[in-house]
């Protein structure tokens, strides 16, 4: 019985990393520079959250949608990082992989500010 497994190659993770890299930059700046743009009102709180609760779609898809491909994108990362690096050092690239998924997971941690927002927005406790 033949089994047909199919490597990649090094260059071929290291492109795919760098891929990641791209996708987690763009998701990034739209999520903390030009959705954020649209709503805040610079030292009016009040204002900022009116402009959330009226249009809370387009802050849930702009914002946490974007969030939530850069979380994915990372932990992506972490494993083909970890794979294209544990021939060097499989200790390191394991300790550089945890690192990278422990950063994800605060990350998740953090996305639920946004739903305590809305909580907040809603007048729900």
């Amino acid at each position: 019985m033949k089994t047909n497994t199919r490597e990649m190659s090094p260059s071929a993770y290291a492109r795919f990393a760098g891929v990641l890299y791209l996708i987690i930059t763009v998701a990034a700046i739209f999520a903390h520079m030009v959705i954020p743009e649209q709503f805040i009102v610079p030292g009016d709180a009040a204002a900022t959250a009116v402009n959330i609760a009226a249009n809370e779609t387009t802050f849930r898809l702009g914002t946490v949608g974007s969030e939530l491909i850069v979380l994915l994108s990372e932990i992506v990362l972490a494993v083909v990082l970890y794979v294209l690096l544990k021939p060097v050092n499989k200790t390191l690239s394991l300790v550089a992989a945890v690192s990278r998924l422990a950063m994800t997971t605060i990350h998740g941690l953090n996305l639920l500010n946004y739903y305590f927002v809305f909580q907040l927005l809603n007048g729900s406790s």
